[in-house]
């Protein structure tokens, strides 16, 4: 009989690796993007453990939400859910933190279709492809 072990690295590693290139996505969208604001670089990773804190503590309650409209719009809306969930966890860190702000809608709207395309592109290539 084969005997499987936990390996403790299959559960920490993708996601320390995915708090590092969100905030790399942070700290560029602070360089790139005129209404994003970080007082330093620091701040960065800092929205970034944050926003995976968010995400693991209510983000599953908004994606149970938007289940409703999911179903009534036959699973188009499936597309955009995982856009929205960022964009109220974003929302929800600029007003956490202090030393990071978002200062206009457009800000917001870009950044979380910027964590979104990243977060997605992640999920794609480490969770689906990778064999831990």
């Amino acid at each position: 009989m084969l005997e499987t072990r936990y390996d403790w690295r299959m559960f920490i590693l993708p996601h320390l690796l995915h708090v590092g290139l969100l905030a790399l996505t942070i700290l560029a969208l602070g360089r790139f993007v005129s209404g994003v604001w970080l007082k330093s670089p620091v701040t960065a990773l800092t929205v970034a453990v944050v926003f995976s804190l968010l995400n693991f503590m209510i983000g599953w309650f908004l994606a149970l939400l938007l289940w409703i409209p999911t179903i009534l719009t036959l699973g188009l809306f499936l597309w955009f859910t995982s856009f929205f969930i960022n964009t109220a966890l974003l929302w929800l860190a600029d007003k956490l933190l202090a030393s990071f702000e978002l200062k206009n809608t457009r800000a917001l709207l870009l950044s979380s279709g910027a964590i979104t395309i990243v977060s997605s592109a992640f999920n794609f290539v480490f969770v689906q492809h990778m064999r831990w």
